[in-house]
């Protein structure tokens, strides 16, 4: 679907109503002040077992009442880190709720609710909500490129010293920059960037660093 566009395609949840909800109106790809404001004292639900997961259940615990850290797996031991674990594990208002999915969402214009299910007993239960966060995953739109734009095993493009072994840096006689990619003078920043934060506010910075970056290469062909 985003073979010819830049940036990730962000996973989505497989739960019935889910798309009525998207754009504001409870379901984020992203947990920000702004969110968190939105959510203070209030049951929210984190959907997710990886290190981003992680960080918006103790982001976001801060200020809501309870957080819900809704995980396919068994525990967190596989796919988050273990020091990040043992916080979010340690956290008293977060509750893991492993074997669990999200099946379906409901509300008269903005979320009011989520209907979970264990998939290992078929227990389902209702829970209040105004918002879910999906951390989930995202998948990088990268097949358009030439193979001589190196990306990571999960398709994120390389930069900086994670792209200096590339061959053409070989011969470009200096290291590339902090967002220059496998070919000299080619520069990635944002979602697409293997390493990046994956937050609106960082690829705007990475851009403006990517721009100066092009500007300093430019120089030496003057």
């Amino acid at each position: 679907m985003c073979d010819h566009c830049n940036g990730a395609d962000y996973r989505r949840l497989d739960a019935e109503r889910r798309e009525e909800f998207e754009g504001g109106g409870g379901v984020f790809y992203a947990a920000t002040s702004r969110e968190r404001h939105l959510c203070q004292d209030s049951t929210v639900i984190v959907a997710g077992a990886g290190n981003s997961a992680g960080q918006a259940a103790m982001f976001l615990s801060e200020t809501a009442s309870k957080v819900i850290l809704v995980i396919r797996g068994e525990s967190l031991a596989k796919s988050m880190s273990s020091y990040l674990s043992r916080r979010v594990e340690a956290k008293q208002n977060i509750e893991i709720s492993s074997r669990t999915e999200i099946r379906k969402m409901s509300g008269d214009g903005t979320l009011e609710a989520v209907e979970l299910e264990n998939t290992e007993t078929g227990e389902r239960r209702i829970i209040q909500t105004p918002a879910v966060f999906s951390m989930i995953g995202a998948k990088p739109c990268t097949a358009w490129l030439p193979p001589e734009i190196e990306r990571d095993e999960k398709g994120f493009i390389l930069t900086g010293p994670a792209a200096r072994n590339a061959p053409a840096w070989k011969e470009a006689g200096r290291s590339p920059g902090p967002l220059e990619t496998s070919v000299p003078g080619i520069f990635a920043a944002g979602d697409v960037r293997s390493g990046s934060v994956k937050r609106c506010a960082a690829a705007v910075g990475e851009g403006g660093m990517a721009v100066e970056g092009v500007h300093e290469v430019l120089k030496t062909y003057g």
